[in-house]
């Protein structure tokens, strides 16, 4: 058995192989070892597809009350006869904090002597009619699967466009195709461009990467005046500043949310990690990131507006983004 423990000390994942009969026995087995005395309800089991050499995955949630702020849950993974139990047993905020790592050692578990299929050397085979055609087969099948009305996609083979168009409806219940000039929300797509943005000034020399934030943005704020100052631009996008997704009063009052409001919300929001130790994701850093950034290339717009204007002058134009 292994047992691996943050620095907080209050969560613990632990790794314990068995020659079990089942998935269930093996997660049994896994607690008998790490921690014979726990006897919480499971809640949920739910296979997992079988994946980088494991032939067979299933996932456990055990029943935890909101006062305990915990979070415990198993993997079960088999190759051959083998199983290996992997158990999260921690708290809330840590478990939302260290998610990442935690993520990754659960993702980066493999059977001894499994080695990973390499493409490297390999010529692709082209996208011809039949591959597009099973490719739209799996989007379709994948849609009705899942409830989504409709979807548009384009392939992309050696530089050129094979392949656009759209599947479904707009709207369950209603007519109206999608196709390829269906708009849809760019979402997250946006931190990239954003940072593409910031890396266009860094080259005008109209910022650097390790300046300070405050000397850019003078009114900019993040929690206290002491973390205010350690902010660098690059902390914006580098999700690596220990801010956790404090996405609520964001979400709730995004209606009339402005540039300038969220700026405002970001300041009253503390790190919970040292800068650089940890990686969390926040919406908040990366908005104030292209707000802060645009409005050095339009100081007297409004926020929003000057976003506006320099994505499209700086990121939109130059590359031909006439419709996305």
């Amino acid at each position: 058995m292994v047992i691996l423990e943050p620095p907080e000390t209050d969560t613990h994942i632990a790794i314990v192989d068995s020659q079990a009969a089942d998935a269930s026995a093996a997660v049994a087995a896994g607690w008998a070892a790490y921690k014979p005395e726990a006897k919480r309800p499971l809640k949920l089991v739910t296979p997992r597809p079988a994946r980088e050499g494991w032939d067979e995955r299933q996932a456990f949630e055990y029943e935890t009350s909101p006062n305990e702020r915990a979070v415990v849950e198993a993997l079960a993974l088999r190759a051959g006869s083998k199983w290996t139990a992997v158990i999260l047993d921690g708290s809330e905020p840590t478990v939302e904090k260290r998610s990442a790592p935690i993520g990754l050692i659960f993702e980066s578990l493999r059977p001894k002597g499994y080695q990973r299929e390499s493409f490297a050397g390999r010529k692709p085979q082209p996208l011809d009619a039949a591959h597009i055609a099973q490719i739209k087969a799996f989007v379709e099948t994948s849609m009705q699967e899942l409830g989504i009305p409709g979807a548009s996609m384009a392939l992309i083979d050696g530089g050129k466009v094979v392949y656009e168009g759209g599947i479904g409806v707009r709207e369950l219940g209603k007519p109206e195709r999608v196709d390829e000039n269906t708009l849809f929300m760019a979402a997250s797509n946006t931190k990239g461009m954003t940072t593409l943005l910031l890396s266009e000034l860094v080259d005008e020399r109209k910022l650097k990467w390790d300046q300070p934030v405050i000397e850019v943005y003078p009114s900019f704020k993040l929690g206290d005046a002491k973390t205010t100052k350690k902010v660098l631009v690059k902390n914006l996008i580098c999700a690596c500043t220990g801010l956790p997704r404090q996405d609520l009063e964001w979400i709730f009052e995004f209606k009339n949310a402005t540039p300038e409001s969220t700026l405002a919300l970001l300041g009253t929001m503390q790190p919970t990690s040292k800068f650089g130790e940890v990686f969390q994701y926040s919406n908040l850093m990366a908005a104030a990131a292209g707000y802060i950034g645009t409005h050095l290339v339009s100081p007297n717009r409004e926020l929003g507006a000057a976003y506006d204007e320099a994505m499209q002058q700086k990121i939109f134009d130059p590359l031909g983004m006439k419709s996305t």
